[in-house]
């Protein structure tokens, strides 16, 4: 279970509640079906101009999937994987191809795989371009799921706007009432809701499922990278210790201690 992002949400609506309770006399204020419908159903509906109905439901799927999983990669088992290997490329081809079924990470497997029927059939150079060219579609793709509730978070706060000129508009038309004076303060209030739905949804939502996505888009690429160097060193038959020091050069200082930590603990 990822508890960071669980947890973030989980605030920041605590936030929202606890500030519409102490900044208005009437927390009713604030619930309106009008300037629901105008933001959530806009928002919805122009979303499905721009994106097919299935790729926003399965993007909203993927997301809860990476919220109830792990939040990143687990570098420090990718690291000990590709040493495994480098250790049994060493011994044979027999000892390697034996390994390979082991592994958990999944493109790591898929790589491994490919060493080995590629091992005598290509060069380092032509398995490094295979290998990018996967993980170069990976992020272009994941990347892509980012982009689209970015592009969703604009739409809100634009209707927010238009149902608080349809509330303006509204107003004045009816200041020439008897009653106007004692309507502007509460319709004033009622036509800003609808801002106020906008700005919600947008930054307590899309912004930061994008952002979220594109920080996780951003450490699967590194653990990739990782991955593709770990195959070719192991591809031109490197002392495992040298590939297991060539690997963790992608990781941070503090993050390297961490795994000689847990090396020594294991």
């Amino acid at each position: 279970m990822n508890f960071g992002t669980l947890i973030g949400f989980v605030v920041s609506t605590a936030v929202f509640i606890v500030s519409v309770i102490m900044s208005f006399q009437n927390v009713h204020v604030i619930i309106d079906v009008h300037a629901a419908l105008i933001v959530l159903g806009g928002t919805v509906a122009v979303s499905l101009v721009c994106f097919p109905l299935g790729q926003i439901t399965s993007l909203l799927k993927v997301f809860l999937k990476r919220l109830v999983g792990k939040n990143r990669p687990d570098y420090d088992s990718i690291i000990r994987q590709i040493v495994i290997l480098a250790e049994a490329r060493r011994k044979g081809l027999k000892a390697f191809e034996a390994t390979v079924p082991t592994i958990q990470n999944v493109f790591l497997k898929e790589a491994s795989g490919m060493l080995f029927w590629a091992q005598n059939e290509i060069s380092a150079d032509e398995l490094r371009d295979l290998l990018e060219t996967r993980i170069n579609t990976h992020y272009t793709l994941y990347m892509n799921e980012a982009k689209v509730f970015r592009t969703l978070s604009k739409f809100p706060p634009a209707f927010g706007l238009m149902g608080t000129t349809m509330g303006m508009i509204a107003l004045l038309q009816s200041l020439g009432s008897a009653d106007a004076k004692n309507m502007i303060g509460p319709s004033m209030a009622i036509a800003l809701v609808a801002t106020l739905y906008g700005l919600v949804l947008t930054n307590f939502v899309f912004i930061p499922i994008a952002e979220n996505l594109t920080k996780q888009t951003q450490d699967d690429m590194i653990a990739r990278k990782i991955i593709v160097e770990g195959m070719l060193l192991i591809h031109d038959d490197k002392h495992p210790r040298y590939v297991e020091e060539k690997v963790k050069s992608f990781l941070l200082p503090s993050q390297r201690a961490s795994y000689e930590e847990n090396k020594k603990a294991a």
